[in-house]
């Protein structure tokens, strides 16, 4: 006998002075903001807590009459009137999922993992051609065209079309289609893909890091003497995805002795994105508990981030800095209790993802792999 479907979620709808909102009830307390995937839908934001478990999204509507036209296609009916009949008292109803459901969770996902993809050398984790991946995008935002911003797919085609070459490569099914329909829909000039094709640059090769740092672990320390070394928070909040690598003991630091003074080095495995000297991340070593942190700039050394500074430590203190890194003008604050093993369940996903791209079979509801991810597994492979 087949297992009993699942019940349709419950939602609850609830009006205030800044809109309505929509919320899922029974979600699991919210990871940190890095696990979280965002929709800038027409008349709504529409959020998804936690990316690695499926279902509908949250939504603050600060516009319902513009949401009406892809609330039903969304959530269903029921949600849909209750929207429009919503007080300042919650209402519950039964969602019934929608023809936009999957379609807006895969472009959720495809939006979160251009944002926050673990891309990771050490764990083995290859990075996604953001190009090939915003073609994707493109694509399914035309396809969700109700429920978006009518730019929405125009922009990422123009974006991201020097990747159309590789996308021509790949060849997945009904994607060139789909981006001339794109094309076509946002009046550009020309014959779609062609047109395109005409005024994009030549697709360059994927940048491979060569030598890349396979170990986190600092530089030679010369002549001082090593007091201790460890590993520091890889918080992925805190810098933009790709300046370091994800796993999670990429930061690295050593603390010397020359003479009475004490010495922190710190060392951080780079990301796809090459270090450069345009932005730099810093580290915050915070001494001892309770102390006040110090910030140590990074600069480009190899494959890696390295910088040094001096601590106030006694000369009879036992060393064992807390040690961040962070991208100043960008940092959000540290994600708190959680993050660590939300970035754990992050790896996995993206395992999870590359097991797709590699031929495992879906489960119910997973979206199939995107193209972008394919490429990437077939070359890491073949690396």
């Amino acid at each position: 006998m087949s297992p009993a479907p699942a019940p349709a979620p419950l939602v609850e709808v609830t009006a205030a002075e800044d809109g309505v909102a929509v919320s899922v009830v029974g979600r699991p307390a919210a990871p940190p903001p890095f696990a979280s995937a965002v929709l800038d839908a027409d008349g709504a934001l529409l959020t998804w807590p936690d990316v690695t478990g499926p279902g509908l999204p949250d939504a603050h509507l600060d516009d319902a009459s513009a949401a009406q036209a892809w609330l039903w296609d969304l959530y269903g009916p029921d949600t849909a009137r209750a929207v429009a009949a919503a007080g300042p008292a919650p209402l519950r109803v039964r969602a019934a999922p929608g023809a936009l459901a999957r379609p807006l969770a895969a472009l959720a996902l495809g939006h979160w993992a251009a944002r926050w993809w673990p891309a990771s050398r050490l764990d083995g984790v290859p990075a996604l051609d953001p190009d090939l991946l915003g073609l994707e995008l493109a694509a399914l935002a035309h396809r969700c065209h109700r429920a978006l911003p009518p730019d929405e797919a125009a922009d990422l085609l123009l974006e991201h079309r020097a990747g159309i070459g590789a996308l021509l490569e790949e060849d997945p099914p009904g994607l060139a289609a789909a981006l001339a329909a794109v094309a076509d829909a946002a009046g550009l000039d020309g014959e779609g893909i062609d047109a395109l094709l005409g005024a994009a640059p030549p697709p360059a090769a994927p940048a491979r890091p060569d030598g890349y740092a396979l170990a986190a672990g600092p530089g030679a320390p010369g002549p001082a003497r090593t007091l201790a070394r460890g590993h520091g928070a890889n918080d992925w909040c805190r810098y933009p995805a790709g300046f370091v690598d994800a796993a999670e003991d990429a930061v690295s630091w050593t603390v010397l002795a020359r003479g009475a003074a004490r010495v922190v080095e710190v060392r951080a495995v780079a990301g796809p994105l090459r270090p450069s000297a345009a932005a730099r991340p810093v580290a915050e070593v915070a001494p001892s508990a309770g102390t006040a942190p110090l910030l140590v700039p990074l600069a480009p050394d190899g494959d890696a981030w390295a910088g040094s500074a001096g601590l106030d430590l006694p000369a009879t203190a036992a060393p064992d800095p807390r040690v961040a890194v962070l991208l100043p003008g960008f940092d959000p604050g540290p994600s708190g209790p959680g993050a660590a093993a939300a970035r754990d369940r992050l790896r996995a996903l993206a395992a999870r993802r590359l097991d797709l791209a590699r031929g495992a079979p879906a489960g119910p509801g997973e979206p199939p792999p995107f193209a972008a991810e394919v490429r990437a597994a077939r070359d890491d492979e073949d690396f």
